[in-house]
């Protein structure tokens, strides 16, 4: 499988944010594949913010008081809503692939998905 990019099944996304957040509450999923998820997307996030740095710098330069001000917002809501949102979207790639394809097919309702056994 060298050189070879695996895509996704038709019907399925390749990008699913409500599949990863119905991952990260799943408790068979790991903690350290959640975690491991956040981390990269912590990384991620920080990549994005030393990038912007000169644009921001110009803007805090040309409209000092709002520019400043405007500036801590939007990094604050980047540094809390980035690596939650981008740890959603990594999760199923990062995690086990039987629990991912047990969760999803669970999820799609497919009668032979093995699922947790309820006795009543």
């Amino acid at each position: 499988m060298n050189g070879v990019i695996r895509m996704p099944q038709i019907g399925r996304k390749l990008i699913d944010v409500k599949f990863g957040f119905a991952l990260m509450r799943d408790r068979r999923v790991p903690l350290r594949c959640k975690a491991g998820a956040f981390l990269i997307g912590l990384l991620l996030t920080g990549i994005v913010e030393t990038l912007e740095i000169p644009v921001e710098g110009m803007l805090a330069a040309m409209l000092p008081v709002l520019g400043i001000a405007g500036d801590f917002a939007i990094d604050g809501a980047e540094l809390v809503a980035g690596p939650i949102l981008l740890a959603h979207v990594l999760l199923p790639w990062i995690a086990p692939k039987d629990i991912v394809e047990r969760i999803r097919a669970e999820r799609s309702g497919d009668p032979g998905a093995k699922g947790p056994v309820v006795d009543v």
